[in-house]
């Protein structure tokens, strides 16, 4: 009944089973399973990770039970990549995905946060794992800040992931605290250039970002749209989470995505966010800040300026220089 009165009913909020919009839940079973509440926010979770290697700390008929409650709420189940990494040390990563499989976890997540196993080996293990049934996820990232890749390699692995056909999803690493992580900094804000950069190269929808803090859901929302895909979640945050999601609170309230952008090229968005930061530019200014080819830039401009959300300005003795349009309070980039 109360559906009708629903402000953000613009957001076009895709309903389980999806591909985007996803809603990862880490369990760290500091509650019993009964007491999940999982029949009011089972409609908003789309799988759990049983984190920091706990499956290893229960009973196999434990285990099996908190997997299985989670199944008939329709909720998928996966162990956290440190099992993975523990039992690939021990030279046994294929015995762990039969296991698993056989005690009837459905997620298997692929890492190298704190060991490093070669990208090839890891790729091999995700096939095995896809071969077995698995919905397959591939974490990029080191958990200890002092051992921070470089952008670089965070791509080389993404990309890798992505290509081969077998990984649903790559997760970007921001651990249980969501600081000094790929895309936060020590005090949980949002390294710009980072983030920037990988959703100017990838469909953020392939992509799930680790952010279990409130001002971090915030600022996805407002940058990628209500159905970014959101990871380490606390399950008491589910309900709070969807309701920034729909616009019905106060930090996103009534956002919905502006025609046309919601759907625009990783690229495209790229461009109108360094427009918006720093004003009216060049395409050579803006290939300095991106580092993206001139004709992926004039593209996007084109591409942006036929959405009314940049125009061509004519200048007498400068370079053809590009703006912003004013912002609508729908926009969400």
């Amino acid at each position: 009944m109360l559906e009708e009165f629903t402000l953000g009913s613009e957001v076009r909020r895709v309903v389980k089973p999806r591909n985007k919009g996803i809603i990862m839940i880490l369990d760290t079973l500091s509650h019993p399973i009964e007491c999940l509440g999982l029949e009011e926010r089972a409609p908003y979770i789309d799988y759990a990770k049983i984190g920091w290697g706990l499956p290893l700390l229960l009973k196999e008929d434990e285990l099996k039970k908190r997997i299985t409650h989670y199944l008939a709420h329709n909720v998928d189940v996966g162990f956290g990549g440190t099992m993975m990494e523990l039992a690939s040390i021990k030279g046994k990563a294929r015995e762990l995905l039969d296991k698993s499989w056989e005690i009837g976890f459905n997620i298997a997540e692929i890492s190298s946060g704190i060991i490093d196993i070669p990208l090839k080996d890891r790729l091999e293990l995700a096939e095995y794992a896809r071969d077995l049934g698995f919905k397959v996820t591939f974490e990029v990232g080191k958990k200890d800040p002092s051992m921070r890749l470089p952008m670089r390699d965070i791509i080389r692995d993404i990309r890798a992931a992505l290509n081969s056909g077998v990984v649903w999803k790559v997760i970007i690493e921001g651990r249980e605290f969501g600081r000094s992580s790929i895309i936060f900094d020590e005090n949980g804000n949002l390294r710009v250039h980072s983030f920037s950069s990988l959703i100017s190269i990838f469909n953020h929808e392939n992509l799930i970002f680790e952010a279990p803090l409130i001002k971090q859901h915030v600022e996805l929302i407002k940058r990628l749209g209500s159905n970014v895909n959101l990871g380490n979640i606390k399950i008491g945050d589910v309900l709070s989470l969807e309701s920034l999601r729909l616009g019905v609170r106060g930090d996103t309230f009534l956002i919905s995505p502006r025609k046309g952008l919601a759907d625009g090229s990783p690229s495209e968005k790229f461009v109108i966010y360094i427009l918006r930061q720093f004003g009216p530019m060049s395409a050579s200014e803006i290939k300095e800040k991106t580092g993206l080819p001139y004709r992926t830039i004039y593209k996007a401009l084109k591409d942006l300026r036929d959405k009314e959300l940049a125009k061509h300005l004519s200048l007498k003795g400068k370079s053809s220089i590009w703006a912003p349009s004013p912002p609508q309070k729908s926009e969400y980039i």
